[in-house]
C-alpha cells in the first residue's frame, strides 16, 4: 500500500480522532437502545410494546421535520462563515424557525395523533437539543454530542422507562417517561453551545480552517437548507415509518415483532454514523480547498472501509443465527417471518454501508437538490411497496420495501458523485474490509449454529469469541486497512492536545 500523502493523512487523522469518541458514544447509545427494547418487550405484552414503538417512531419523524435540515446547513456553512457577530447571527436565523416549527408540530401531535400525545410536549425540547448539538458539531467538536445525546439521554431513558414499568404504567405512561430525558438533554446542549461560543479563539479557528471564507446570511442559508429539510423528513420516514405502517395494516402486535426483528440495524447504523458525522466537516474542508479529487476519493474510501469493519460484524452475527438473536426478546418474538426480516435487512444494510457516506458527500458538495430528489423517490418507493407488499407478505414485505428504498437512494447518490466530483475510491481495500467479517464472524458462527442449537446467550458468546479472532486479524492487517492511521492519530492526540475537540 502506498504511503499516505500528508493531506490525506491529516484529514484521516482528524476523522479517526473524532470517530473514536463518537464510536464510544455510539456503542453506549446502541447498547442502551437494545436494552430499552429488552426492558419493554420482556415487561409488557406485545400490544403495549407495539404501541410504544409506534409512538416513539412518530416522535422521531416529527423531530426530523422540526429540525428543518439545519444540521446539514450548519455543517456546510459554519466552517465557511465569517467569524464573530455574523456567525452568531447565522445561528439565530437558523434556530428561530426550528423552535417555531417544533412547537407547531407538538400541538398537532397532541391534538390529532392519539399515539403520540404522551410525548408531544417534549418535541420542542428535543429540537432545541438537536440544534445546539448540531451547531457544536459544525465546529468539528463532537464531545458534547457523545456525552449528551449518545450517553446521557439513552441511559436516562432506560432508567425512567423502567421506573414507569415498576409503577404499572401503560403505553402512554411509558412514552411520556421516555420523553422526559429531553428535559435534561435540552439544558445540557444549550450549555454546551453557549460555552463553545464564548471560548476564546473558537470561531477564529473554525474560519481559519477553510480557505473559502464567505458571509452567509439567512437567505443563503435557507436557500440551501430547506431542501435538506424535506430530504431529512423523507429519510427518517424511510427509517421509521415502516413500523407505523405495519401497525396500521397488521396491528400493534405485528409492529412489535417487526420493531424487534429490525432492532439490530441500529447497532450498525450508529457505528456508521460515528464515522459519517465526523467526516462531514472534513468533506467541507477538502471541497472548499479545491484539492485534488484523488484526496477526496482517498478519504472517502478509507472511511467507508472503517465503517464496514465496524458495522458489517453486527449484521453478519445477526444473520448467522437470527432465531438466537430474536430469542433475547422472548419466546413470542421467535417467529419464522421475523427471522426472514432479519436476513432481508442484513442483505440491504451490507450493501448500504459498503456504498459509504454518499449522501453526506453529496450534501457537502452543495447538491442538496439531488439529495432531496433521491430521498423523496426512495420514500415514495418505500411507502408504495409497504402498502403493496405488507398485506401480501406481512412484516417481510415491510423489510423488502425498506431495503429497496435504501439501496435505491444509495445507488443514485453513488452514480451522481462519480459524475460530479469524480469520486473513485480504491476498491481493493474495500474488498478486504468486506471479506474479513464474513470469514471471521459469519462463517464460524453459522457453522456452529448448524452443529448445536444456539441459545441467545450461546450465540452471544460465540460472537464474542469470533470477534476476538476478528480483532486479531485486524491488528495483523492494520496497515492495508489504514487502521494504523487511527492509532497514530490517537497517540499524537495524547502528545499534543487537539485544537478542535
Amino acid at each position: 500500500m502506498p504511503t499516505e500523502s500528508t493531506a490525506a493523512r491529516h484529514h484521516l487523522g482528524a476523522v479517526a480522532r473524532g470517530s473514536t469518541a463518537t464510536l464510544a458514544g455510539a456503542l453506549v447509545s446502541t447498547v442502551a437502545s437494545f436494552a430499552l427494547a429488552l426492558v419493554v418487550t420482556r415487561s409488557t405484552g406485545q400490544e403495549t410494546a407495539g404501541e410504544f414503538f409506534v409512538a416513539t417512531a412518530i416522535f422521531v419523524v416529527a423531530l426530523a421535520a422540526a429540525s428543518l435540515g439545519t444540521e446539514t446547513g450548519l455543517a456546510r456553512f459554519v466552517l465557511r462563515s465569517e467569524t464573530g457577530p455574523a456567525l452568531h447571527g447565522l445561528l439565530r436565523a437558523a434556530a428561530l424557525p426550528v423552535l417555531v416549527v417544533a412547537v407547531a408540530l407538538a400541538a398537532l401531535l397532541a391534538l390529532w395523533v392519539p399515539e403520540a400525545r404522551g410525548l408531544a410536549w417534549a418535541l420542542p425540547l428535543a429540537a432545541v437539543s438537536d440544534f445546539c448539538l448540531a451547531a457544536v458539531r459544525a465546529h468539528a467538536r463532537f464531545r458534547s454530542t457523545v456525552l449528551i445525546d449518545r450517553v446521557a439521554r439513552p441511559v436516562l431513558q432506560i432508567v425512567v422507562v423502567a421506573a414507569a414499568l415498576a409503577t404499572g404504567a401503560g403505553a402512554a405512561g411509558l412514552t411520556a417517561a421516555w420523553a422526559c430525558a429531553y428535559v435534561l438533554t435540552a439544558g445540557l446542549a444549550l450549555h454546551a453551545l453557549r460555552g463553545m461560543l464564548r471560548a476564546p479563539g473558537v470561531t477564529a479557528h473554525a474560519a481559519a480552517a477553510s480557505t473559502e471564507r464567505m458571509q452567509v446570511d439567512a437567505r443563503s442559508f435557507w436557500r440551501f437548507t430547506w431542501l435538506r429539510a424535506l430530504a431529512r423528513i423523507a429519510q427518517v420516514s424511510i427509517q421509521k415509518l415502516d413500523i407505523v405502517l405495519v401497525a396500521a395494516l397488521l396491528g400493534a402486535t405485528d409492529a412489535a415483532v417487526y420493531a424487534v426483528a429490525t432492532r439490530f440495524v441500529v447497532f450498525g447504523q450508529l457505528a456508521n454514523q460515528a464515522v459519517s458525522s465526523v467526516v462531514q466537516p472534513r468533506f467541507t474542508l477538502i471541497l472548499a480547498g479545491n484539492d485534488d479529487p484523488r484526496l477526496l476519493s482517498r478519504v472517502f474510501g478509507v472511511t467507508t472501509g472503517w465503517s464496514m469493519l465496524l458495522a458489517w460484524p453486527v449484521y453478519l452475527c445477526a444473520a448467522a443465527a437470527p432465531m438466537a438473536y430474536l430469542g433475547w426478546f422472548g419466546a413470542g418474538y421467535e417467529r419464522a417471518e421475523a427471522a426472514a426480516v432479519v436476513l432481508v435487512m442484513v442483505a440491504g444494510m451490507l450493501v448500504a454501508v459498503a456504498t459509504g457516506p454518499v449522501d453526506t458527500l453529496l450534501l457537502m458538495a452543495g447538491r442538496s437538490g439531488w439529495s432531496l430528489a433521491n430521498t423523496l423517490l426512495a420514500a415514495v418507493v418505500n411507502i408504495g411497496l409497504c402498502l403493496l407488499l405488507v398485506p401480501w407478505l406481512g412484516i417481510v414485505g415491510a423489510a423488502v420495501a425498506w431495503v429497496v428504498a435504501v439501496l435505491l437512494r444509495c445507488g443514485l447518490a453513488t452514480v451522481q458523485l462519480r459524475a460530479d466530483v469524480r469520486l473513485a475510491p480504491d476498491l481493493r481495500p474495500l474488498g478486504l474490509a468486506a471479506a474479513l467479517p464474513v470469514l471471521c464472524l459469519l462463517l464460524p458462527v453459522a457453522a456452529l449454529g448448524r452443529v448445536v442449537d444456539l441459545s441467545p446467550l450461546g450465540w452471544l458468546l460465540a460472537c464474542a469469541v469470533a470477534a476476538a479472532a476478528y480483532a486479531a486479524v485486524l491488528w495483523r492487517l492494520r496497515v492495508p486497512l489504514a487502521i494504523d492511521v487511527v492509532l497514530d492519530s490517537l497517540l499524537a492526540r495524547r502528545r499534543v492536545p487537539a485544537v478542535a475537540r
